[in-house]
């Protein structure tokens, strides 16, 4: 086994479950639904639901499924995956070799020591493990944690007692229905002139590369950026937000206070998200939405008239 590279041989080995295909090289473990940047990569299938996605996604070369989505797949012609282990459930046992993977090199350690730029101000009580690198003029607050594999740009700002590179939520449940959280392995990146506030939590990922934040993006105090979430330049995000797993904020974004981003939703280019507002969709570009759910906020100004007028008129 090398760095980002196993033999299914020897996948099937360290589980004890034969495969059904090509010994191929696998270079990374991801979802079936996420970009990767190895050309072979290990995945899993839960169900037959799930067969399209495998249509935009070249890099899976391999799969655990279930025997009823190996029966679909026979079925259907659809042997364009090169190496297949038949399990009786996919999603514990591609989680279950995650977790047997990261005690061995496969995975990025990120044990190098830290590199740190000129003219820094880390405040004594701030902690920085082994590696992390902060580029030029980086300021740390008080009691705040700068996590093994990040990157903070020049002239970034974090606050007091605030995590970067915290390790992110993924909860799964085994056969006997008992949840377990998965390692988090990959990394977080910060551009420059980032301003983090205090009592901020900003995730790494979950396999492979970094939860990254843009240049010049402006984070209030107690935000939550969950893993894999990806945030353009020059946003705003204001105190008590939640960004959940894998969001994407272009640029020039506003989020305002107490607001939640639901999982993999994508906030376009200029959109403006208001308070307290719960997005469970994709906001297009240069877009107004608030509410509960979130809604254009023409809409929303138009129910509440709409409700205004119909409780007079009760009365």
């Amino acid at each position: 086994m090398k760095k980002h590279s196993i033999q299914i041989s020897e996948i099937s080995e360290m589980l004890g479950i034969p495969f059904i295909g090509a010994n191929v090289y696998i270079e990374g473990l991801n979802l079936c639904n996420r970009e990767s940047r190895y050309n072979s990569i290990l995945s899993y299938i839960a169900s037959t639901r799930c067969l399209g996605l495998l249509k935009n996604n070249e890099s899976v070369k391999a799969l655990f499924v279930s025997s009823d989505v190996y029966d679909e797949l026979k079925m259907g012609g659809l042997f364009q995956i090169p190496t297949l282990f038949i399990v009786e459930n996919p999603e514990v046992s591609f989680y279950y070799l995650h977790h047997l993977l990261h005690k061995t090199i496969f995975y990025e350690k990120y044990d190098f020591k830290s590199e740190i730029g000129n003219d820094c101000s880390i405040h004594k009580t701030a902690v920085i493990e082994d590696g992390v690198i902060l580029g030029d003029g980086v300021q740390i607050g008080a009691n705040s944690v700068i996590k093994k594999g990040t990157i903070i740009g020049n002239k970034t700002v974090v606050g007091c007692c605030s995590v970067i590179g915290s390790e992110g939520f993924q909860l799964i449940y085994d056969e006997q229905h008992i949840p377990f959280t998965v390692t988090h392995v990959g990394g977080t990146v910060i551009g420059k002139n980032v301003f983090i506030g205090d009592n901020c939590t900003i995730c790494n990922s979950l396999f492979e590369g970094y939860v990254t934040i843009g240049d010049n993006t402006k984070i209030d105090n107690q935000v939550h950026v969950g893993h894999n979430c990806v945030i353009g330049k020059n946003v705003v995000i204001t105190g008590n937000s939640l960004l959940m797993g894998s969001v994407e904020i272009k640029d020039n974004v506003w989020i305002s206070p107490c607001s939640t981003i639901s999982n993999k939703c994508i906030i376009s280019n200029n959109a403006f998200v208001g308070s307290n507002s719960l997005v469970v969709n994709n906001v297009r570009e240069d877009m107004r939405v608030c509410g509960n759910p979130a809604i254009p906020v023409n809409e929303y100004f138009r129910i509440l008239i709409n409700q205004k007028k119909n409780i007079k008129r009760k009365k």
